[in-house]
């Protein structure tokens, strides 16, 4: 099960890739075919991949969600634009996941879009 957590207990966490639960994360390559990808994968051709903080106001009211993104990634490996897939249920959230997002590099000529769910949660620090 692979699972990206960011942040220290309060972040924003990558679902799990599982075959029958979650969403997976999933790309369409340069050349035209789609494939699910890994953590690992994406951030093999990650330039830059900042997380998204856990925005304040969900913070105090205790946000929490599942929302599916689409980033278009231009050949130069900009992301140019996302896409809300699935909402999670809050648009602080939304708006969080995407200005992050927006803020990713990759590798050129690697990807045209990429979908990833997101998994919004409130964990206690220990």
């Amino acid at each position: 099960m692979n699972r990206r957590i960011f942040g220290l207990g309060i972040g924003l966490i990558l679902l799990p890739l599982l075959a029958n639960a979650a969403p997976v994360t999933s790309a369409t390559w340069a050349d035209g075919h789609s494939a699910t990808v890994t953590d690992e994968e994406l951030l093999r051709y990650a330039i830059r991949s900042p997380a998204a903080g856990y925005p304040e106001e969900a913070q105090r009211r205790k946000l929490t969600g599942n929302g599916v993104y689409e980033l278009r990634i231009a050949r130069n490996g900009e992301t140019t634009q996302v896409t809300v897939i699935r909402t999670a249920g809050n648009e602080v959230l939304d708006q969080a996941a995407k200005s992050a997002f927006m803020k990713w590099r990759l590798k050129p000529g690697v990807f045209t879009r990429i979908t990833i769910p997101v998994s919004w949660s409130v964990n206690p620090v220990h």
